[in-house]
Protein backbone atom coordinates (compact mmCIF):
# COMPACT_ATOMS: atom_id res chain seq x y z
CA UNK A 1 0.00 0.00 0.00
CA UNK A 2 1.16 3.31 -1.07
CA UNK A 3 2.36 6.21 1.38
CA UNK A 4 0.29 9.26 0.42
CA UNK A 5 2.19 12.50 1.33
CA UNK A 6 0.61 15.87 0.31
CA UNK A 7 3.23 19.28 0.51
CA UNK A 8 1.48 22.32 1.64
CA UNK A 9 2.16 25.75 2.32
CA UNK A 10 -0.72 28.62 2.40
CA UNK A 11 2.28 30.90 0.60
CA UNK A 12 3.39 31.21 -2.83
CA UNK A 13 6.55 31.08 -4.11
CA UNK A 14 8.39 28.87 -1.29
CA UNK A 15 9.40 25.80 -3.24
CA UNK A 16 6.34 23.20 -3.12
CA UNK A 17 6.43 22.26 -7.13
CA UNK A 18 10.44 21.79 -6.84
CA UNK A 19 10.31 19.70 -3.85
CA UNK A 20 7.31 17.67 -5.16
CA UNK A 21 9.55 17.22 -8.34
CA UNK A 22 12.49 16.60 -7.19
CA UNK A 23 11.42 14.50 -4.35
CA UNK A 24 9.18 12.37 -6.00
CA UNK A 25 12.04 11.58 -9.10
CA UNK A 26 14.51 11.10 -5.85
CA UNK A 27 12.05 8.13 -4.89
CA UNK A 28 12.09 6.70 -8.16
CA UNK A 29 15.51 7.02 -9.06
CA UNK A 30 18.07 6.94 -6.38
CA UNK A 31 15.29 4.50 -3.92
CA UNK A 32 13.61 2.38 -6.88
CA UNK A 33 10.05 3.18 -5.91
CA UNK A 34 7.04 3.70 -8.11
CA UNK A 35 6.06 7.16 -7.35
CA UNK A 36 2.87 8.92 -8.26
CA UNK A 37 3.06 12.92 -8.60
CA UNK A 38 -0.65 14.14 -8.50
CA UNK A 39 -0.99 17.97 -8.93
CA UNK A 40 -4.01 19.33 -7.20
CA UNK A 41 -2.38 23.39 -7.76
CA UNK A 42 -4.92 24.73 -10.20
CA UNK A 43 -1.86 26.86 -11.68
CA UNK A 44 -0.55 23.46 -13.18
CA UNK A 45 3.05 24.36 -12.84
CA UNK A 46 4.03 21.26 -12.23
CA UNK A 47 1.67 19.36 -14.87
CA UNK A 48 3.94 22.25 -17.45
CA UNK A 49 7.21 21.47 -16.13
CA UNK A 50 6.66 17.22 -16.37
CA UNK A 51 4.78 17.48 -19.53
CA UNK A 52 5.86 20.88 -21.59
CA UNK A 53 3.21 23.28 -22.69
CA UNK A 54 1.78 21.89 -25.79
CA UNK A 55 1.83 17.92 -24.58
CA UNK A 56 -0.34 19.52 -21.47
CA UNK A 57 -2.22 21.59 -23.90
CA UNK A 58 -3.30 18.30 -25.77
CA UNK A 59 -4.19 16.70 -22.20
CA UNK A 60 -6.20 19.09 -20.79
CA UNK A 61 -8.33 19.47 -24.19
CA UNK A 62 -8.49 15.65 -23.80
CA UNK A 63 -10.46 16.20 -19.99
CA UNK A 64 -7.66 13.98 -19.20
CA UNK A 65 -6.55 15.88 -15.92
CA UNK A 66 -7.47 15.53 -12.56
CA UNK A 67 -10.37 18.56 -12.69
CA UNK A 68 -12.86 15.21 -13.65
CA UNK A 69 -12.26 13.92 -10.13
CA UNK A 70 -13.87 16.75 -8.90
CA UNK A 71 -16.79 17.53 -11.43
CA UNK A 72 -17.75 14.03 -10.75
CA UNK A 73 -19.30 15.68 -7.76
CA UNK A 74 -20.06 18.81 -9.21
CA UNK A 75 -21.82 17.44 -12.22
CA UNK A 76 -23.80 13.96 -11.76
CA UNK A 77 -23.92 13.22 -15.54
CA UNK A 78 -19.85 12.87 -15.03
CA UNK A 79 -18.98 9.35 -13.68
CA UNK A 80 -15.86 9.04 -11.50
CA UNK A 81 -12.82 8.75 -14.18
CA UNK A 82 -10.55 5.41 -13.89
CA UNK A 83 -7.01 5.65 -14.15
CA UNK A 84 -7.16 7.16 -18.38
CA UNK A 85 -6.32 10.62 -16.48
CA UNK A 86 -2.44 8.91 -15.08
CA UNK A 87 0.37 9.97 -17.70
CA UNK A 88 2.42 7.37 -17.63
CA UNK A 89 6.30 7.85 -17.96
CA UNK A 90 6.16 11.07 -18.56
CA UNK A 91 10.05 11.41 -18.19
CA UNK A 92 10.33 8.21 -20.19
CA UNK A 93 13.47 6.52 -19.49
CA UNK A 94 14.85 8.85 -16.93
CA UNK A 95 12.56 8.01 -14.11
CA UNK A 96 10.31 5.20 -15.52
CA UNK A 97 8.74 4.51 -12.29
CA UNK A 98 7.43 7.85 -11.95
CA UNK A 99 3.75 8.67 -13.39
CA UNK A 100 1.76 11.96 -13.14
CA UNK A 101 -1.83 13.19 -12.73
CA UNK A 102 -2.17 16.49 -14.08
CA UNK A 103 -4.00 19.34 -13.62
CA UNK A 104 -5.45 22.20 -15.69
CA UNK A 105 -6.25 25.82 -14.76
CA UNK A 106 -10.16 25.08 -15.15
CA UNK A 107 -9.64 23.46 -11.49
CA UNK A 108 -9.98 27.20 -9.78
CA UNK A 109 -13.35 27.23 -11.40
CA UNK A 110 -14.18 23.46 -10.28
CA UNK A 111 -13.23 24.05 -6.42
CA UNK A 112 -15.86 27.38 -6.49
CA UNK A 113 -18.75 25.03 -7.90
CA UNK A 114 -17.43 22.48 -5.23
CA UNK A 115 -18.22 24.56 -2.57
CA UNK A 116 -21.39 26.14 -3.67
CA UNK A 117 -22.99 22.41 -4.48
CA UNK A 118 -24.78 20.03 -1.93
CA UNK A 119 -26.01 16.46 -3.31
CA UNK A 120 -28.63 14.87 -0.67
CA UNK A 121 -28.04 15.27 2.73
CA UNK A 122 -26.38 18.18 3.71
CA UNK A 123 -23.84 16.41 6.06
CA UNK A 124 -22.86 13.73 3.76
CA UNK A 125 -22.74 16.15 1.00
CA UNK A 126 -20.04 17.89 2.84
CA UNK A 127 -17.99 14.50 3.59
CA UNK A 128 -18.04 13.31 0.04
CA UNK A 129 -17.16 16.43 -1.69
CA UNK A 130 -14.15 16.46 0.27
CA UNK A 131 -13.29 12.80 0.12
CA UNK A 132 -13.55 12.95 -3.82
CA UNK A 133 -9.76 11.57 -3.85
CA UNK A 134 -10.31 8.78 -1.32
CA UNK A 135 -12.82 7.85 -3.47
CA UNK A 136 -11.03 7.76 -7.06
CA UNK A 137 -8.03 5.64 -5.46
CA UNK A 138 -9.97 3.46 -4.32
CA UNK A 139 -12.20 2.82 -6.68
CA UNK A 140 -8.95 2.31 -9.30
CA UNK A 141 -6.50 0.05 -6.75
CA UNK A 142 -4.25 3.00 -6.63
CA UNK A 143 -2.92 2.49 -3.95
CA UNK A 144 -1.45 -1.18 -5.14
CA UNK A 145 0.16 -0.12 -7.93
CA UNK A 146 2.86 2.84 -6.30
CA UNK A 147 4.91 3.17 -3.09
CA UNK A 148 4.47 6.72 -2.73
CA UNK A 149 1.93 9.04 -4.03
CA UNK A 150 2.89 12.95 -3.46
CA UNK A 151 0.36 16.09 -3.65
CA UNK A 152 1.61 19.01 -4.66
CA UNK A 153 -1.16 21.46 -2.97
CA UNK A 154 -2.11 24.83 -3.83
CA UNK A 155 -1.28 28.07 -1.65
CA UNK A 156 -4.51 27.18 0.37
CA UNK A 157 -6.19 24.96 2.22
CA UNK A 158 -9.94 24.80 0.43
CA UNK A 159 -11.40 22.38 -0.30
CA UNK A 160 -9.49 20.70 -3.14
CA UNK A 161 -6.09 20.72 -0.84
CA UNK A 162 -8.74 19.03 1.97
CA UNK A 163 -9.04 15.91 -0.50
CA UNK A 164 -5.75 15.82 -0.26
CA UNK A 165 -5.59 15.64 3.19
CA UNK A 166 -7.91 13.24 4.18
CA UNK A 167 -6.12 10.95 2.21
CA UNK A 168 -2.93 12.11 3.05
CA UNK A 169 -0.45 9.69 5.84
CA UNK A 170 1.65 13.11 6.40
CA UNK A 171 2.22 16.17 5.41
CA UNK A 172 5.59 18.52 4.11
CA UNK A 173 5.74 21.72 4.50
CA UNK A 174 8.35 24.01 2.68
CA UNK A 175 9.13 27.14 3.85
CA UNK A 176 11.64 30.28 3.86
CA UNK A 177 13.59 31.21 6.80
CA UNK A 178 11.26 34.73 6.58
CA UNK A 179 8.75 36.91 8.87
CA UNK A 180 5.89 35.81 6.62
CA UNK A 181 6.46 32.19 6.50
CA UNK A 182 7.83 31.60 10.44
CA UNK A 183 4.34 33.13 11.77
CA UNK A 184 2.60 30.77 9.22
CA UNK A 185 4.16 27.51 10.24
CA UNK A 186 2.25 27.56 13.54
CA UNK A 187 -1.05 28.41 12.16
CA UNK A 188 -0.99 26.12 8.90
CA UNK A 189 -0.18 22.91 11.25
CA UNK A 190 -3.01 24.28 13.98
CA UNK A 191 -5.01 24.26 10.73
CA UNK A 192 -4.54 20.93 9.65
CA UNK A 193 -4.66 19.45 13.21
CA UNK A 194 -8.04 21.42 15.28
CA UNK A 195 -9.73 22.62 11.71
CA UNK A 196 -9.27 20.09 8.88
CA UNK A 197 -8.71 16.43 10.44
CA UNK A 198 -11.34 17.83 13.08
CA UNK A 199 -13.67 18.32 11.18
CA UNK A 200 -13.20 15.61 8.90
CA UNK A 201 -13.68 13.81 12.09
CA UNK A 202 -16.91 14.97 13.22
CA UNK A 203 -18.67 14.25 9.39
CA UNK A 204 -17.36 10.72 9.66
CA UNK A 205 -18.26 9.80 13.36
CA UNK A 206 -21.84 11.26 12.24
CA UNK A 207 -22.09 9.16 9.02
CA UNK A 208 -20.71 5.95 10.86
CA UNK A 209 -23.15 6.32 13.75
CA UNK A 210 -25.70 6.22 10.87
CA UNK A 211 -24.38 3.70 9.10
CA UNK A 212 -23.43 5.19 5.81
CA UNK A 213 -19.49 3.48 5.12
CA UNK A 214 -16.44 5.58 5.30
CA UNK A 215 -13.49 5.05 2.58
CA UNK A 216 -11.00 2.59 3.65
CA UNK A 217 -8.30 4.90 2.72
CA UNK A 218 -9.46 8.13 4.51
CA UNK A 219 -6.77 8.68 6.98
CA UNK A 220 -7.93 10.21 10.27
CA UNK A 221 -5.17 12.07 11.59
CA UNK A 222 -2.55 13.13 9.28
CA UNK A 223 1.05 14.22 10.73
CA UNK A 224 3.41 16.66 10.16
CA UNK A 225 6.60 14.76 8.59
CA UNK A 226 9.01 17.36 8.59
CA UNK A 227 9.60 21.48 7.62
CA UNK A 228 11.99 21.69 4.87
CA UNK A 229 13.78 25.12 4.73
CA UNK A 230 13.69 26.17 1.72
CA UNK A 231 15.67 29.40 -0.48
CA UNK A 232 17.64 29.97 2.45
CA UNK A 233 19.99 32.83 1.54
CA UNK A 234 23.57 32.36 1.46
CA UNK A 235 26.05 34.98 3.17
CA UNK A 236 30.08 34.06 2.91
CA UNK A 237 30.46 37.08 5.46
CA UNK A 238 28.52 35.47 8.43
CA UNK A 239 28.96 33.29 11.37
CA UNK A 240 26.05 30.96 10.29
CA UNK A 241 26.75 31.22 6.02
CA UNK A 242 23.11 32.42 6.33
CA UNK A 243 22.00 35.97 6.14
CA UNK A 244 20.90 37.72 9.45
CA UNK A 245 17.64 38.03 8.45
CA UNK A 246 17.54 34.00 7.49
CA UNK A 247 19.60 33.14 10.34
CA UNK A 248 17.03 34.73 12.83
CA UNK A 249 13.95 33.11 11.58
CA UNK A 250 15.50 29.98 10.82
CA UNK A 251 16.65 29.79 14.47
CA UNK A 252 12.62 30.80 15.92
CA UNK A 253 11.99 27.74 13.43
CA UNK A 254 14.24 25.62 14.69
CA UNK A 255 13.54 26.67 18.66
CA UNK A 256 9.64 25.95 18.13
CA UNK A 257 10.20 22.69 15.63
CA UNK A 258 13.70 20.67 16.35
CA UNK A 259 12.64 17.76 15.42
CA UNK A 260 10.56 18.89 12.60
CA UNK A 261 13.19 20.48 11.15
CA UNK A 262 14.48 18.69 8.44
CA UNK A 263 18.14 18.74 7.53
CA UNK A 264 20.03 19.65 4.35
CA UNK A 265 18.69 23.50 4.20
CA UNK A 266 18.13 23.72 0.56
CA UNK A 267 19.67 27.15 -0.61
CA UNK A 268 18.64 29.77 -2.87
CA UNK A 269 20.08 29.78 -6.15
CA UNK A 270 18.90 29.90 -10.07
CA UNK A 271 19.60 26.51 -11.09
CA UNK A 272 16.67 24.72 -9.52
CA UNK A 273 14.55 27.55 -11.57
CA UNK A 274 16.47 26.94 -14.38
CA UNK A 275 15.81 23.13 -14.60
CA UNK A 276 12.36 23.58 -13.92
CA UNK A 277 11.54 25.69 -16.47
CA UNK A 278 13.88 23.43 -18.42
CA UNK A 279 11.21 20.65 -17.72
CA UNK A 280 13.64 18.56 -15.41
CA UNK A 281 14.75 17.75 -12.07
CA UNK A 282 17.83 19.15 -11.01
CA UNK A 283 19.03 15.44 -10.93
CA UNK A 284 19.05 16.06 -14.75
CA UNK A 285 21.93 18.89 -14.83
CA UNK A 286 25.14 17.50 -12.73
CA UNK A 287 27.33 19.66 -15.13
CA UNK A 288 25.19 22.35 -14.80
CA UNK A 289 27.23 25.07 -13.37
CA UNK A 290 24.13 27.16 -11.43
CA UNK A 291 23.28 23.39 -9.95
CA UNK A 292 26.86 22.00 -9.54
CA UNK A 293 28.31 25.18 -7.69
CA UNK A 294 25.42 25.02 -4.91
CA UNK A 295 25.29 21.44 -4.97
CA UNK A 296 21.76 21.02 -5.50
CA UNK A 297 21.96 17.25 -6.83
CA UNK A 298 22.96 16.09 -3.04
CA UNK A 299 20.77 18.60 -1.45
CA UNK A 300 18.12 17.10 -3.21
CA UNK A 301 19.28 13.79 -2.43
CA UNK A 302 19.69 14.21 1.07
CA UNK A 303 16.44 15.67 1.74
CA UNK A 304 14.52 12.86 -0.45
CA UNK A 305 16.25 10.23 2.18
CA UNK A 306 15.67 12.12 5.54
CA UNK A 307 12.00 12.28 3.87
CA UNK A 308 11.67 8.83 3.26
CA UNK A 309 12.72 7.71 6.20
CA UNK A 310 10.29 9.94 8.26
CA UNK A 311 7.41 8.92 6.19
CA UNK A 312 8.64 4.97 6.15
CA UNK A 313 7.36 4.82 10.03
CA UNK A 314 4.25 6.73 9.91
Amino acid sequence: MAKRISIINFKGGVGKTALSLNFATGLSHYHEKKVLLVDVDHQSTLSVVCLGGKRWDNIVNEGKTIDTIFQHFTNQNIPLPGKEIIFYKPYKKFYPRLDLLPAALILDETELELSSTTVGNPIESEWNKRTLLCKWIQANNIDEEYDYIIFDCPPATKLVTQNAVAVSHGYIIPAIPDAVSTRGIPHLINRVFNKIDSKFNGLANYLHSNGTSISKIYVPKTKLVGIVISKIKTSGNANSGYTNDHTQHLSSITKMYPVDTVKPYIVEGVGVPECLSNGYPVYNYYDHQNVKKRDFINIFKKVTTELKKRIDVL
